[in-house]
Formats: C-alpha cells, structure tokens, sequence
C-alpha cells in the first residue's frame, strides 16, 4: 500500500474533515475498539463520548488494536490491513495510512524522538516509523532463533530517547517467553541482551528508574529488571497480571482473568510492595492509562461483547484509587491512550 498524500487523504475523508471539535483543557482518552473498527473519544472532564471516529476502509474490516498519542498526532493500529492511521489530535483529521507488517499489535512512541515501533506478530518484525514524515523507515527482524522455536513478537516499549527497544516474545514454549533488548546505532537495531521471563510478558519502562516492569499473565507475577543489562531486581506475585501502567513511585497492574474481583492492584514501583488491591466494576480489565496529572485511570474491558471502560480517580500521596464512574464505548475496547486535549 502506498503512503497516501495528506490532500488526498483529506479529499477521501472529507466528513471527517469537515468536522471541528472542540478543544478539551482536561484532555481525552482515546480507545481504540477492536469488534467495530472504531476510537471512542473521552472527555476526561465529564467522562462522556464526544465522538466516534470510524477508520477508513481498507481491504479487509478495520481492526484497531492499540492507539498511541505523540506530538499533536494520534496513531492508530489497524491489524486487519497491516497499517497505522495517523491523525491530528485535535480535529481527528486522517493525515496518512502507513504501511507496516502482517499481524500489527502493540506499539509504542519515543517520547523525544521521532520514532514510532510496531509490533508484527504474523511477520514476526517490527515496523519503524518516522513520526515526522509520517513513513515507515524500516523493517527489524526479530531473532532468528525464538522465531525458530515458535516465539512472536508481543508488546513493545522504547526509551524516550529511541535508542532503547524492549521486546516481549510469547507462545514458543508454554510458561517460558522472553525479553529482548534492543540498542540502536550506526548498524541499525542490534540485539544486546535478553531474558527469559514467565509466559505472556506485558512492559512498562520506568525511565526515571531505569527500571524494566514485566507483568506475566501465565505465572502470575510482576518483575523488575534493571534496564541497562536486564538483570533481575525484584518480583511479586500478582494474579493473573496482564496490564500495566506505572507513574511516579507507583505501579498499577490488571488482574485479567478473575471477573473483577482484585482486578486493578497497586504495587510500589521500586520494591514490588502491594500498596491497595480493588475490585473493578466489569470482567476481563486489560489495558491501563492514567492521565498526565495523576488524577485518573482508565481501565479497558475487553471481550467481544465489552463496550465498557472503568474510571478510578487517584488520591494521596500513594495514588490510592477509587471507583469513581464507567464510560460505554465501542465494542472490545482494547488499547487506549491520553491526549493532553
């Protein structure tokens, strides 16, 4: 598929374009809604729908996965056609479609640099995308010897300055995935070190920390590895621990697989001690988000037939959460994102 012009781009979606919104001083969560092909946009102020973006229509059914925000643009991936959506977060104009591999799952930006990482897990390679140009700059295959063995590339995370990449890799072996690292430099992406972690491994880089969190579904506990070397440091047992989102001195996982009941678990970033454990409103919570000023969390309730995000405000010194609303959205929200608008 070729990268499509921004006139033509705009020409072809021109209800979209000709559509403003509103610009939102306590910005939006944006999810992306995988059974219906569609991004629900959330006031983070009053917790409603302010709009529906639908995706384009490509060859097959558009199927967003994750959604990334970065620099006044919103990525969206659509596995079903092998691309990402780029559109501006203020009016959700489509800017461009770029192309990128078959199986298109979880992505990540570099927060200072201009660099967008996808994860194909049908190709078993990772997409590189210049947020700049809005291009795909190049193609990594993951290491020959996992994709041998029946390892696929899942989650993804990178530094903030783009010369870091963490890879997860699951379902070679059941029970037994791996973490692998990723230096970038005059030879390209380069393998440096990696780490054999407990089955379907989900990331979160603490920068600040310099700290890797693995969550692992499969063994029920959250890992953290010193991200330079990928040396072990602290584990925790935490059911079922799936997503992830950690801010501060705090770590806020997901407990997948439970209907609810402990669903949503707050950990001390550094040293893994349980702080709070809630019950979330709805089965199978997935992905996490908290906005910039640490007042709210977003959890995702997916399922084929889930239309439900979950809202807890966050309060005290801890980020204690509470309960505080639900928002209905497409169906099987799954990936979601903060817009600062």
């Amino acid at each position: 598929m070729l990268i499509k012009s921004i006139l033509s781009l705009v020409l072809a979606g021109s209800l979209l374009s000709a559509t403003s919104y509103a610009e939102n001083a306590d910005g939006s969560v944006a999810i992306a809604n995988r059974a219906d092909g569609t991004v629900s946009i959330i006031s983070v102020g009053d917790d409603t729908v302010r709009h529906t973006l639908t995706l384009p229509a490509g060859e097959n059914s558009p199927e967003p996965m994750y959604v990334v925000y970065k620099e006044n643009r919103m990525y969206v991936g659509d596995r079903a056609n092998n691309r990402v959506l780029a559109y501006d977060s203020f009016g959700f104009n489509l800017l461009a479609e770029i192309p990128a591999g078959r199986g298109v799952f979880h992505m990540w930006a570099a927060a200072d640099a201009q660099k967008l990482l996808v994860n194909n897990d049908i190709d078993n390679t990772v997409t590189v995308i210049d947020t700049n140009s809005l291009t795909s700059k190049a193609t990594v295959a993951m290491p020959a010897d996992l994709v041998a063995a029946g390892f696929k590339p899942h989650d993804i995370f990178v530094s903030a300055d783009g010369s870091s990449w963490f890879v997860s890799l699951l379902d070679g072996a059941p029970g037994n995935d791996w973490v692998v690292k990723y230096e970038v430099g005059a030879q390209g992406a380069v393998e440096t070190a990696r780490v054999s972690v407990g089955g379907d491994p989900h990331l979160f880089l603490n920068n600040k920390d310099r700290a890797l969190l693995v969550a692992s579904q499969d063994s029920s506990t959250v890992a953290r590895f010193e991200s330079r070397s990928l040396r072990l440091r602290h584990t925790a047992d935490v059911a079922n621990a799936h997503g992830i989102f950690a801010r501060d001195k705090q770590v806020y996982l997901t407990n997948i697989a439970d209907g609810g009941v402990s669903g949503l678990h707050l950990l001390h970033s550094r040293s893994l001690s349980s702080r709070d454990v809630d019950d979330t409103p709805f089965a199978i919570p997935h992905n996490i988000v908290i906005t910039n000023d640490g007042s709210k969390l977003y959890i995702t309730h997916s399922g084929g037939g889930s239309n439900k995000v979950s809202v807890f405000t966050l309060s005290g010194r801890k980020g204690e959460p509470e309960l505080l609303t639900d928002v209905t959205v497409g169906l099987n929200p799954f990936g979601l994102a903060f817009i600062p608008h």
